[in-house]
Parts: structure tokens; C-alpha cells; sequence
């Protein structure tokens, strides 16, 4: 997970972006640990997300393993310098 996110953010720099975005569940305590280690933050809460998802993933269950009820989504960002550029995403 950790090269396939350093690729990610990489290209981001040379596509001269200043921010890299992604969206997990609220459950994903292993996935919202490791992102958070690596500098992002939560930005944003979507309440009960995951029952629009469902409707095109049924399979997505109610309950993910650890016991934690699957309902919202949380989006994180990480600013990151583009390559030539002064400001970062935030500024």
C-alpha cells in the first residue's frame, strides 16, 4: 500500500496538483490509521454514504468484521508541494 500511495502522490506532483483526495468507510480503522501515518487528514464526513453505495454494491454488508456498523464515508486529503509551484492546496 505505502509504493502504490508514494506513485499516487508522485504523479500528483508532476500533474503540478496540490492535493491528493481519497474516501474510505468509517469502519476501516486499519485503512484510516495507515493514511493518517502518512499525512492525511479527515476533511469530511458523509453521513450514511455507504446506503447509496449499496445500492450499486449489495454486497457491501451491514457490519464490517471488527463489529463496527458500515454507514459513513470520510474523506481525507494530503496537501502536497507541486514541483515550480509556491502555495500549497490550503494557501
Amino acid at each position: 500500500g505505502s509504493a502504490l500511495l508514494q506513485k499516487v502522490e508522485t504523479t500528483a506532483v508532476l500533474s503540478h496538483k496540490t492535493g491528493v483526495e481519497l474516501i474510505t468507510t468509517n469502519d476501516n480503522l486499519h485503512a484510516l490509521g495507515f493514511y493518517q501515518r502518512r499525512g492525511y487528514r479527515l476533511t469530511q464526513l458523509f453521513p450514511e454514504a455507504v446506503d447509496q453505495s449499496r445500492k450499486i454494491k449489495p454486497q457491501i454488508p451491514a457490519v464490517a468484521d471488527n463489529g463496527i456498523p458500515i454507514r459513513d464515508e470520510l474523506r481525507l486529503l494530503k496537501n502536497i508541494l507541486a514541483r515550480g509551484e509556491g502555495m500549497r492546496a490550503d494557501e
